[in-house]
C-alpha cells in the first residue's frame, strides 16, 4: 500500500499530462489531513459546476446507485481497490482509495486537463466513505 496526499501540487503551474493516479495501486489516505481542502474543492464544484461529475453520475446509475443521494457501498467499490478504475473517460477517472486508519473506502475522481478550473484536481466524492 502506498500512502498519498491528494493534490500535492495544488496551486502550482503544471505541464499537461495524463492521469497521475494509477488505479492498479493500493493507495491509502489520511482523511483528516485531506478534509479541509476537499470541502473547499467540493464547495467550488457546487458553485462553478464540473463536467466530469457526469462520469460519476453515469457510474452510479450503471451500478444501481442513486445519483441524488449517492450511496455506493464498500462491498461494491472494494473490488476495484488496486485493481482497475471505476471509470475512465476523457474528463476523469474514478479510483478507489482506502483510509489508513480503518477499512473504509473512498471514491476519488481525478480530473483531466479538459476540466476548466479543476485541471488535474483529485476530488474525494464520498467524503463520508462508502456505506
Amino acid at each position: 500500500m502506498e500512502k498519498i496526499k491528494l493534490n500535492k501540487d495544488f496551486g502550482q503551474l503544471v505541464m499537461p499530462h495524463g492521469y497521475e493516479l494509477d488505479p492498479t495501486k493500493k493507495y491509502v489516505i489520511n482523511l483528516e489531513n485531506e478534509l479541509r481542502e476537499q470541502e473547499n474543492i467540493l464547495n467550488s464544484v457546487q458553485m462553478m459546476g464540473l463536467p466530469a461529475l457526469a462520469d460519476y453520475h453515469t457510474w452510479l446509475e450503471d451500478n444501481g446507485f442513486d445519483i441524488n443521494v449517492p450511496n455506493p457501498t464498500n462491498a461494491v467499490v472494494s473490488k476495484f481497490y488496486g485493481a482497475k478504475p471505476l471509470w475512465k473517460t476523457e474528463y476523469s477517472q474514478g479510483i478507489v482509495v482506502r483510509d489508513e486508519e480503518d477499512e473504509d473506502y473512498f471514491i476519488v475522481m481525478e480530473c483531466s486537463r479538459l476540466n476548466e478550473g479543476f485541471k488535474y484536481t483529485q476530488i474525494i466524492l464520498t467524503l463520508g466513505g462508502c456505506m
